[in-house]
């Protein structure tokens, strides 16, 4: 993709480094470390702008002392000079602000939490310290909010404030706490944020540094012995469950040396620290020893912080037909498995279908919100007859007919023919037709099943989230319906997508807005958006309050909506993305079943130029920014409708330098 615009594009976010790093003792702790091949590579950081990268030295904006590597090692986090805390692009360049600084507060130890979506670091004010949160990326002109990562928790034998050194494997969080009581700090541990748990669990008293193995089955440490030197420990850790509470700690090391800031490589088979044969000043080496604590060697004459960057390639995946009913049934056959499926290797059939004719769009766009809200593929197939291809997918994805199997016909006969309905009858699955006299009162209609779905009961059914865009054309109704059931991390919203005529707002879409306008909870009214500016001028003739999300082209508008919900770390609006889809602006067919499938992936769909292969230029560099988050991407449609360039430029934007890229075509569940 075209260099020039990520550059500027990133420019427009980032704030440098400063020059001058304060402090450089390097008596710190562990860096964090994800799982990942054996042959990921120990990178080490000095306090300047050089990182050791396998024995080369490569140049990054900022200086950098402790650093910390994402999952998938595309981006690196570290603190700079001016006391922001940052991320930036794996190789140099594309620095971004993750905390800018703040007066009086020394920010150390930033590790990546929430498997890249997050991070936690240390922040010391006035002589206390506690650990704050942040999302790893955030778009231009958001607000950034620090969250304590252990203040929704329970059960804490101790009172926050003293806390520091946090270390995390994309799930299990690790930190030290100051006992003002013994006077020496305390290893404590909790999983996924305490999630579920009593909060934070003490691992071993008298500790400090703690790193988390990759598999989250051990935590390594460090405690002073009797001469005063820095030896490793480790404890195994058993999860929050009390009933089964963390190991004896077991002495790794021993003799006249330091072992400073462990931390273990990816594949959880060593674990690298600086070494120093005095009991204070700077480090000497970098070493490193088996987990087991036999085959100590010399890693690097050059002293400085070991972290190990992840080699955890990212995938591109193509789901291409030789036509829109075949990319469709590519798009089904690489998330539903075969009925009856195998539950126990997470391989889960569908229970419905649903079903939109193949040469028009004007009923189906709801569908792809319907298929995410009954969990299910959708397909397409001719008006007037059901499609062979397409019936053998419904029955390989619904297996024998029984009760409880839907398929889900969209649009009234003239749109999907009795012919069809009747196909699938005999095919003995349960049919219903959603449909209403046009197409606004279709996507009507396909609203009311997705909150009767989502939320079963009598009378009527408040939907969480509307999205409003124009029925004219598809582009806008599109980039909508794989984001209206985007949520955060208590699961899927239910939100719906209803559609205008254009710039008018038509009878029976104002009265599904009077509907949940009625019904709204006065202290937590349902969120309306209009998306496009036909439907944002539409809203605004009937006086109905709404986010606008328009963008200047249908491709801007698509990012907005990418941004609005899934560009955060909050429970309330969306998860920072893991997978993002793209398909052509320029028709609606594999956009359609492409939305259904990231519904299912919980991501953003983003349209992009067909001439190009490109979407937004803004797009460009939020998807670098999110670059730790997101491990997939997903393009809908042969060459003919998306470009090569789209795989090749988007893998680039996504991965991790060296073309840590796999491009997998038409993979099946």
């Amino acid at each position: 993709m075209r260099s020039k615009s990520i550059k500027k594009s990133l420019a427009a976010t980032a704030v440098l480094a400063s020059s001058v790093v304060t402090g450089v003792g390097l008596a710190g702790s562990a860096q964090a470390t994800t799982a990942g091949a054996s042959n990921s590579p120990l990178t080490i950081t000095n306090g300047t702008h050089t990182v050791l990268y396998s024995g080369q030295a490569w140049t990054y904006q900022g200086n950098i002392a402790q650093a910390s590597w994402a999952p998938d090692g595309s981006r690196i986090a570290y603190v700079d000079g001016n006391g922001n805390v940052v991320t930036e692009r794996a190789g140099g360049g594309g620095i971004a602000v993750v905390a800018p600084a703040k007066a009086g507060a020394t920010r150390s130890n930033p590790t990546w939490v929430d498997n890249g979506k997050a991070i936690v670091f240390a922040e010391k004010v006035n002589g206390a310290s506690k650990l704050e949160a942040v999302p790893a990326y955030l778009a231009p002109g958001t607000q950034v909010d620090e969250t304590d990562p252990l203040s929704f928790l329970g059960g804490q034998k101790f009172t926050e404030g003293a806390e520091s050194a946090p270390d995390s494997n994309g799930d299990l969080l690790a930190f030290q706490h100051f006992n003002s009581a013994t006077q020496q700090t305390d290893i404590y541990v909790q999983d996924s944020f305490g999630r579920g748990s009593a909060g934070p669990v003490l691992l071993a008293a008298n500790g400090d540094s703690p790193t988390v193995s990759p598999d989250g089955k051990t935590i390594a440490f460090l405690r002073r012995d009797s001469s005063g030197y820095e030896q490793i420990w480790t404890a195994a850790w058993h999860g929050q469950d009390p009933n089964f509470p963390p190991g004896t700690p077991k002495q790794l090391t021993s003799g006249t040396k330091n072992h400073i800031a462990p931390t273990y490589s990816p594949d959880g088979t060593r674990i690298a620290y600086e070494a120093s044969t005095q009991t204070s000043g700077k480090p000497e080496d970098v070493e490193s020893i088996a987990a087991n604590g036999t085959g100590q060697r010399v890693e690097s004459n050059t002293w400085g912080f070991p972290s190990y960057r992840p080699s955890n390639p990212n995938t591109m995946v193509r789901l291409q037909g030789s036509d829109r009913i075949g990319t469709a049934i590519a798009a089904s056959q690489a998330e539903w498995t075969t009925a009856p499926g195998n539950p126990g290797a997470n391989k889960y059939p569908a229970n419905n279908v649903v079903l939109s004719r193949s040469d028009q769009f004007a009923d189906a766009l709801g569908g792809s919100t319907l298929a995410t809200s009954v969990g299910a593929p959708l397909l397409l197939t001719p008006s007037d007859h059901l499609d062979a291809g397409v019936k053998a997918e419904i029955a390989r994805v619904l297996g024998p007919a029984k009760a409880g199997k839907t398929v889900y016909v969209l649009g009234g006969e003239q749109a999907l023919s009795p012919a069809v309905a009747n196909a699938v009858h005999a095919m003995g699955y349960t049919v219903k037709r959603l449909a209403g006299a046009d197409r606004y009162a279709t996507s009507v209609a396909i609203a009311n099943e997705v909150t009767r779905t989502t939320q079963p009961g009598s009378g009527w059914q408040q939907p969480e989230r509307v999205l409003v865009a124009t029925g004219n054309l598809s582009p806008d109704a599109l980039s909508a319906g794989a984001a209206a059931e985007s949520g955060g991390h208590n699961g899927p919203f239910s939100g719906v997508v209803i559609l205008t005529d254009d710039k008018k707002m038509p009878a029976s879409t104002a009265a599904y807005l009077a509907q949940v306008k009625a019904h709204n909870n006065a202290s937590y009214p349902t969120p309306v958006y209009g998306v496009g500016g036909a439907a944002d001028t539409a809203l605004t003739s009937i006086g109905f309050q709404h986010t606008p999300l328009v963008g200047a082209t249908r491709y801007e508008t698509s990012y907005l909506v990418a941004r609005t919900f899934f560009g955060s770390w909050d429970e309330g609006q969306g998860s920072a993305p893991t997978n993002v889809g793209f398909a052509t602006g320029a028709n609606w067919a594999d956009a359609l079943s492409g939305g259904a499938f990231m519904g299912m992936k919980g991501g953003p769909l983003l349209l992009v130029n067909p001439a190009t292969g490109e979407p937004a230029s803004e797009a460009e560099a939020w998807l670098t920014g999110f670059s730790s988050s997101i491990t997939t991407g997903y393009v809908f449609g042969g060459t003919a409708a998306v470009p090569s360039v789209t795989d090749s430029g988007v893998g680039n934007l996504i991965g991790a330098m060296g073309g840590q890229v796999n491009y997998v075509v038409n993979p099946k569940n």
